[in-house]
């Protein structure tokens, strides 16, 4: 991590000012035809993290190579703070993916159709990150998250209202196509 950061156990960071930087992960499935987005609180994810998708669209296993970061958050306060916007991502996405199945226009439309549209859930996050940072950095105490992009042009995707004040954008590397940088 920048700042001298010294990994301590888990997935939180303590840099040599003390500071705790916690990361929030969003995955995204780089598999041609879908675009489907998991919520971690660590790097590496585990299979059971694919609960968070729908029963008729999730994989059988997890497959590392076809997932990679779309967006890692850093610097908040505590790991609680990262657990509640990690709560709020997770019941705004469960909520958007229930409010499309039952849409008149989306009923409408043949399987197959439905199917990539159900899977398709990169824009849906990423205006759902934008309204769960507002909502929780109403509660914010000090500092700025750091919002690091995997492709700058998702992060275009926010709709008419502008990101939080508290947040800035960053290029994110990864290491052998897959991790964070540390």
């Amino acid at each position: 991590m920048e700042g001298g950061g010294v990994p301590s156990t888990g997935n939180s960071f303590k840099s040599a000012a003390g500071v705790v930087a916690v990361v929030v992960v969003l995955g995204r499935n780089i598999h041609v035809q879908t675009n489907q987005v998991l919520v971690s609180l660590k790097q590496n994810m585990k299979n059971k993290t694919l609960n968070q998708l729908g029963t008729t669209h999730r994989p059988v296993r997890l497959r590392k190579d076809l997932w990679r970061p779309l967006v890692a958050l850093t610097g908040f306060d505590t790991p609680q703070s990262a657990q509640a916007l990690s709560d709020a991502l997770l019941e705004r996405s469960q909520t958007c993916q229930k409010e499309l199945k039952v849409s008149a226009d989306h009923v409408a439309k043949p399987r197959r159709l439905r199917a990539v549209d159900e899977m398709n859930m990169v824009e849906s996050s990423v205006l759902s990150l934008r309204d769960a940072l507002e909502s929780v950095g109403t509660r914010r105490q000090q500092g700025k998250l750091l919002a690091l992009w995997e492709q700058p042009q998702w992060m275009e995707l926010k709709g008419e209202k502008e990101w939080p004040s508290f947040l800035e954008h960053g290029q994110l590397e990864l290491r052998n196509n897959r991790f964070v940088k540390e």
